[in-house]
């Protein structure tokens, strides 16, 4: 193109989008061709409307995949709970042990009579270290199931327990069975971890009841009353409870 004698070439396209974007200047015997605004708008105005039809069609389907990921989750989580309290069941199943034979009679001196309740609670404790043994074995548990100690409940000073006293026909116990010791530090002291069962002694028939407890993990944790699941009556500390 000739102007006023001086021959202008036309601008290329990276050179006239530069110059539109003022990121460079074009030189004296380069034509540039104006902004097409108009275009531009009509452009636009297509554009956005391809975007909000785009929009109508993809939004509700990402909205769709939202709400059945979150009902596949809800599912899951539901087969979670109801696999877990399946199991827990299951693990709190009571067993039962009688050693009528091992009762004195009710003429015997009284300390004969305390060292057979002595005896029935030592043979208890035994008998929940062999429960626990054969859990482990059959992958129930994990870690080597060692002793077993049990203590009343609710607490009592040392040596106090149920077993002491010929008036007690019923005793409660939590029992831990020894799994590994644990050292101590400089802010607790030495103790040993295990699993916990609770033990009901009948001193009357000199039989005993145990279950598997399972206690809510964490502390200070307060668990949804429609999630906790209680001992079966059997051993619970109150039979009515």
């Amino acid at each position: 193109m000739r102007t006023g004698g001086e021959t202008r070439r036309r601008a290329s396209l990276p050179e006239t989008l530069g110059t539109w974007l003022r990121i460079w200047t074009p030189p004296r015997d380069v034509e540039v061709p104006p902004v097409p605004v108009r275009g531009l708008a009509i452009g636009g105005a297509v554009l956005l409307v391809l975007l909000v039809g785009a929009a109508a069609l993809i939004v509700p389907a990402i909205d769709s995949s939202k709400e059945r990921a979150a009902a596949a989750d809800a599912r899951e989580a539901a087969q979670r709970r109801a696999a877990n309290r399946r199991k827990t069941i299951a693990e709190q199943r009571p067993r039962r042990l009688d050693l009528a034979r091992l009762r004195a009679s009710s003429g015997a001196p009284p300390a004969q009579r305390l060292a057979a309740r002595a005896e029935l609670l030592r043979r208890a404790e035994t008998a929940i270290s062999d429960d626990a043994r054969a859990r482990a074995r059959a992958g129930e548990l994990e870690g080597r199931p060692q002793g077993t100690s049990c203590e009343p409940y609710p607490k009592r000073d040392p040596g106090d327990g149920p077993e002491r006293h010929l008036s007690e026909t019923r005793g409660v116990y939590d029992c831990l069975v020894f799994v590994r010791a644990i050292g101590s530090t400089d802010t607790n002291g030495a103790g040993q971890l295990g699993y916990p069962f609770r033990a009901v002694v009948d001193f009357d028939r000199f039989s005993v009841v145990w279950c598997k407890t399972n206690p809510v993990p964490g502390e200070r944790v307060v668990p949804d009353p429609r999630t906790v699941i209680e001992l079966p009556p059997a051993c619970r500390a109150s039979p009515t409870t």
